[in-house]
């Protein structure tokens, strides 16, 4: 802890402002990455039922070829375009709803507690993590 306070003592030294004034510009950014945090998780969430709604459509309407006179090459990559648009789209969603999941809790643990945040930010500094 006496290597954080001089580290800041050395910055705010440096810039020509109190350490208090450092130190509060840290909590101040550790709660903007919060709350933008918050929102990329809410928006990747809901990107996530989107995807969840797509990947129902597929699987629910999805139509199968012909299997009488029109099977022609046309349909059987259709076939297959439509199974690899499957596969992208479930990709796609579940590392949607796992940044999404980390990005929120992230968020809102930032939120929370920016202090823990900049102390850390400080420390990983000091130690050159």
């Amino acid at each position: 802890m006496d290597k954080a306070m001089a580290y800041i003592d050395k910055l705010a030294a440096k810039l020509g402002v109190a350490a208090e004034h450092v130190y509060g510009v840290l909590v101040k950014q550790s709660y903007v990455f919060g709350i933008i945090n918050i929102i990329v998780g809410a928006i990747l969430l809901a990107g996530f039922a989107v995807l969840l709604r797509l990947n129902y459509l597929i699987i629910a309407k999805g139509e199968s070829p012909s299997w009488g006179e029109e099977e022609t090459i046309y349909y059987k990559l259709r076939e297959v375009g439509c199974g690899m648009l499957f596969i992208v789209i479930i990709i796609v969603t579940i590392l949607a709803v796992i940044f999404g999941m980390v990005a929120l809790f992230s968020g809102i643990m930032q939120a929370l507690n920016p202090e823990y945040y900049a102390i850390k930010e400080i420390i990983d500094t000091i130690g050159g993590k």
